[in-house]
């Protein structure tokens, strides 16, 4: 009878695994990341500003401020999942405001009227955006640098320092409040569902993520990237219009400069978000965390009296530090 041999088990151990190797083998998620530091920025300015960080009027105050961008990085988002992106959406946001304060103020226009006009005008701007960059194949960057300074331009020359006293009605949308939260919040849930839904179950919205990821494959399977090209350009112009219109409305005044800044933390955010400037990746529920992350550090620096010139410089070094991180797990994945 042949004598049955049996394999003694191997000594050797398998090779440890990098931290960031472990993270994704346990599903670890850009939004888990930012749940975890939106919490950890929650309980230490609770501990040393206990008297006014983690009242209710301050809540209510960082979702007030944190609105206006949020709706313009959801416009962004549509953009840089399609491979582009607008830096002109802060002088969208104060040209549009301005165009309807004009409208109401100076000319006496009905407020929907001046609504619906200043709406046209925003989408018209990104479809100019969109025919340059999808048409002309003029590099976005260059492009919505350009119209940035037009949008801007305009926002000053109509409005000069910005326009007052607006129609009642007007004001009342902006500053109408529900279970304690004014209608620009609710405004930007409803949004974030919306495209939530869009950008995940619905094909038109989904080829964005195909176009981002390989935009000559998408052209191969019979894509027409150029009208999505422009399709989203006038979306996210659409909705920086709609931003600019609403914060008019809630501090009573089309502001000339109210936008300035404002491509930087949209951007900020989209890409702390989990958004790649590669194109092809990136969800909405993602960049509604960054945003609140980005307002609640504003916040902390309001509320610790920390100089207001740190803002920025906060910001920047925000976005340096979510490029890094995605350079970082693109060239992981790349070598795996």
């Amino acid at each position: 009878m042949a004598a049955t041999t049996t394999s003694s088990p191997s000594t050797s151990q398998p090779a440890p695994r990098s931290p960031l190797a472990a993270l994704r083998a346990i599903g670890f998620r850009r939004e888990v990341a930012l749940v975890i530091a939106i919490v950890v920025v929650l309980v230490i300015a609770s501990i040393f500003r206990p008297q006014t960080f983690p009242t209710l009027n301050n809540l209510q105050a960082v979702m007030r401020n944190l609105a206006f961008d949020g709706i313009m990085a959801i416009g962004m988002l549509l953009l840089m999942v399609g491979g582009v992106f607008d830096l002109s959406v802060g002088g969208m946001f104060s040209m549009a405001g301005v165009i309807v304060g004009s409208l109401m103020n100076v000319n006496g226009v009905p407020t929907p009227i001046a609504m619906a006009v200043g709406l046209s005008c925003a989408a018209l701007g990104g479809f100019a955006n969109g025919l340059i960059v999808a048409k002309l194949k003029v590099n976005a960057l260059i492009t919505t640098l350009g119209t940035m300074g037009i949008f801007r331009g305009i926002a000053i020359f109509i409005g000069g320092p910005g326009i007052n006293f607006l129609p009642d009605d007007f004001n009342a949308i902006g500053q109408s409040t529900f279970l304690g939260f004014q209608f620009g919040v609710w405004l930007l849930l409803f949004l974030v569902l919306l495209f939530g839904y869009l950008m995940t179950r619905t094909r038109f919205f989904r080829q964005y993520y195909y176009v981002g990821g390989n935009q000559k494959a998408a052209l191969l399977s019979g894509m027409n990237v150029e009208r999505l090209q422009i399709i989203g350009f006038m979306i996210s112009a659409f909705l920086a219009g709609l931003a600019g219109i609403v914060f008019a409305s809630r501090v009573e005044s089309a502001i000339s400069i109210a936008g300035d800044g404002a491509e930087l933390r949209v951007v900020t955010a989209v890409v702390l978000g989990g958004a790649s400037l590669t194109g092809g990746k990136g969800n909405v529920f993602g960049v509604l965390l960054a945003i609140l992350f980005i307002a609640l550090i504003r916040n902390v620096i309001i509320v610790f009296g920390i100089p207001s010139t740190l803002d920025q410089i906060t910001i920047g070094l925000v976005l340096i530090g979510a490029l890094a991180l995605d350079t970082v797990v693109n060239r992981r994945r790349g070598t795996a």
